[in-house]
């Protein structure tokens, strides 16, 4: 079959060039089809259990989406808990306020950045190689699994997908280059770089890096004798100017975030670090389990198989940088690149939790990296084990991710359901924030918000009910328990963590919430970190779901600094929507403080409690 009759009759084979042209047409037309079997399976779990209602970080674009609020530059430029995140912003907003008003539309975009970048990896591995290969089915695996579905289903991660998206089109032109690089490339290049500060601390952790890469780019131009090269240079030059310049600006003005733990423990950061480079592989890599959280047991023989790939790629590309010079821009671009990956996974280990699913989107791009190390570099026989390794790697635990993206998917579509389900019920607001409060931990925020997507018409909102007329019962600012705290006529000087005041009342009230009025400052001018609890006599202790911790996050604009009163109020206030009946109040201090209470108010709801 496919034999050829030559001139004296004789049967002969396909020539090797015919055979080798279709195997590489198979091999393309494998990887685009995995390619589009995972965008559609990506984009089926957007379609299923993608919701209409806004969680955590998408709150903050509520005002200025729904037009309730100027879009300004100070806005753009505001932090956002660490991040300054312009583009991100200005991306949602295009998507939001001037397309259709559904927060399902960063999940899309989500989607599509990542088969975008999956789908120019594919075809760059088969360039820079020379014909296509089975084994680049990796890039669509590792890019779009659902291990990534808490990003893929969260409107706000148009923030990853950013970041990310810019920083795989660097590694693509990066793989291409030549020394010295093409201008344009080099330009192209030079625009991710400069829009990477500006994707938040997600895409500045990556600049120092690849912004030595660019410089090392002009310096190739210019050591070139022409006049148009040294041009060329100057163009490249100024591209990292004005991408440290924004690293720069970045922190003029920079409030940490003050409760969010950070450790200059080098061990503690290492270690982080490799969890997050291993997380790059979704969830099932580290072995982590959905309901507790943890990683299991092989977790530490899996990150270091991961230090271990890192670390020969580098080597790889070090040696291929001094004994190469036609080489010297690819390798260096390759080399910094993996540092660049590695510089982020460095500064998330010193304030977070690296096994945070979330951060898949961010670390995947490192092992991207190391395929095309291993496609361009290396003995043919090793390119091709690396190779297969990491897709092996991937399908191994493919099974794994996808049922931790599904049990996820599954859970938030179940709980936000219900969520809507309520409002088209009838249940009044406060009761929504009550049972629903994990949506956000800013109770007074939402109460905010919550009307602006109401008369925005958006999804289910339209339907929301006002909150019926509350009874205020203010309490006597007189307490029955001090602990770690001084009082003298209504103020509240807490001495040390963990300080408290407990106020009882002479019988239980039915409870719709608890509000407090306050004043608060410390020394350190930090943002307040304050905790309401509340039980019935009936109850011996205070239950674990009875109380509300809060301290401003999200969008640092929101938030008068130093008074820490929200922009538009004259005095803070703070409610704890209950619903249940009260006999104790506790106000718990977790830092150092001097708080004075203005008013702690009983809210009595003129209905009653409607129960679910």
């Amino acid at each position: 079959m496919g034999a050829t009759m030559n001139k004296a009759g004789v049967t002969a084979s396909p020539s090797r060039p015919t055979i080798a042209a279709r195997g590489n047409r198979r091999a393309l037309v494998v990887s685009l089809s995995v390619w589009a079997i995972m965008l559609a399976a990506t984009l089926a779990l957007v379609a299923r259990f993608g919701s209409n209602v806004p969680m955590w970080d998408d709150w903050d674009l509520v005002p200025t989406a729904t037009g309730e609020r100027p879009v300004t530059a100070e806005w753009l430029w505001s932090q956002h808990n660490e991040h300054r995140i312009p583009l991100p912003r200005l991306l949602l907003l295009g998507m939001m306020r001037w397309g259709a008003m559904d927060f399902r539309a960063g999940m899309y975009f989500n989607v599509a950045a990542a088969s975008v970048l999956a789908l120019g990896l594919i075809f760059t591995a088969r360039r820079i190689r020379g014909s296509a290969s089975y084994l680049d089915a990796f890039f669509p695996i590792a890019l779009m699994n659902w291990g990534q579905a808490v990003n893929f289903l969260w409107c706000w991660q148009v923030q990853y997908f950013a970041s990310t998206l810019l920083a795989g089109g660097l590694l693509i032109l990066i793989a291409r280059a030549t020394t010295p690089s093409k201008l344009l490339p080099a330009l192209a290049a030079g625009v991710c770089v400069v829009l990477l500060p500006l994707c938040g601390a997600n895409g500045l952790g990556l600049v120092p890096a690849l912004a030595l890469w660019l410089a090392y780019v002009a310096f190739l131009h210019g050591r070139m004798e022409t006049r148009v090269e040294r041009r060329n240079a100057v163009m490249v030059a100024a591209f990292v100017a004005v991408a440290l310049l924004l690293c720069g600006l970045y922190f003029v003005g920079y409030a940490r975030m003050p409760y969010v733990p950070l450790t200059r423990n080098l061990p503690l950061i290492g270690r982080a670090a490799a969890q997050f480079l291993t997380l790059g592989l979704g969830p099932g890599a580290a072995g982590l389990s959905f309901d507790r959280h943890a990683p299991v047991f092989f977790w530490k023989i899996a990150y270091a198989a991961v230090l271990g790939l890192y670390l020969a790629s580098a080597w790889t590309l070090l040696s291929t940088w001094r004994k190469q010079s036609g080489e010297r821009a690819r390798s260096a671009g390759l080399l910094l690149f993996l540092g660049a990956i590695t510089s982020l996974a460095l500064g998330v280990g010193m304030s977070r939790d690296p096994f945070e699913t979330r951060y898949t989107t961010l670390s995947v791009p490192g092992f991207c990296a190391v395929y095309l190390t291993w496609t361009l570099y290396g003995a043919r026989w090793v390119q091709k084990i690396v190779q297969a390794l990491l897709l092996l790697v991937t399908l191994a635990v493919f099974t794994s991710n996808m049922t931790w993206g599904w049990r996820w998917a599954h859970y938030l579509r179940s709980h936000l359901a219900e969520f809507e389900r309520g409002i088209m019920a009838g249940t009044p607001p406060y009761q929504l924030l009550h049972r629903y409060a994990d949506l956000h931990q800013d109770q007074e925020l939402m109460m905010d918000y919550v009307p602006m997507l109401r008369t925005a018409g958006v999804g289910v909102f339209r339907y929301l009910r006002n909150d019926p007329p509350f009874q205020e019962v203010s309490l006597p600012l007189m307490p029955s328990e001090v602990r770690n705290m001084t009082w003298e006529k209504g103020i509240a000087h807490a001495t040390a963590s963990g300080a408290w005041l407990t106020f009882t009342l002479p019988k239980d009230i039915q409870a719709a919430g608890i509000r407090l009025d306050y004043t608060y400052s410390n020394t350190n001018e930090n943002e307040p970190y304050l905790g309401i609890y509340w039980k019935s006599s009936r109850e011996a202790d205070f239950g674990k779901d009875s109380h509300i911790r809060y301290y401003p996050v999200g969008d640092r604009a929101n938030w008068q600094r130093g008074t820490w009163r929200r922009q538009s109020d004259t005095i803070t206030s703070l409610h704890a929507w209950v619903c249940q009946p009260v006999h104790t109040i506790r106000l718990l201090a977790i830092k150092p403080a001097t708080i004075k209470i203005h008013d702690l108010t009983v809210l009595v709801s003129a209905e009653g409690e409607r129960r679910p």
